[in-house]
């Protein structure tokens, strides 16, 4: 039989149980978190006034955006019960740094062209 490497197996338990470094509730906040911060920022975009002038309920983009703002206090709400739940400091905030893809940023054709350092739609 071949060796078994006991630290890969541990860490793996590790993972499977949510013990040690591997924390699935820090890593459910952030997510939360994350959809958060993409429903301000879109909510900051969206202007009124270009939308209202169209019939509301032929409108899904002004009704999403109805909602979101309705649902945006109990969401605040519910970011502070987690941290107070959670026990949260904001230095453990600042602490979980997760490497998993879900945490990083969106990939669009901007942010890849901004990578290579290029004008994205623009040829050389």
């Amino acid at each position: 039989m071949g060796e078994v490497n006991y630290k890969e197996r541990c860490e793996q338990y590790e993972k499977m149980f949510g013990i040690g470094n591997y924390d699935p509730v820090k890593d459910a906040y952030l997510v939360y978190i994350k959809m958060m911060n993409q429903q301000v920022h879109f909510l900051s975009e969206f202007d009124i006034k270009s939308s209202i002038g169209e019939l509301d309920k032929e409108n899904p983009k002004y009704k999403r955006a109805m909602d979101m703002i309705d649902n945006l206090p109990k969401m605040m709400t519910s970011v502070n019960d987690l941290r107070s739940t959670l026990k949260l400091t904001k230095d453990d905030i600042l602490s979980i740094t997760p490497d998993k893809q879900i945490f990083s940023k969106i990939t669009t054709p901007e942010s890849m062209a901004d990578s290579v350092g290029e004008l994205a739609g623009t040829k050389k």
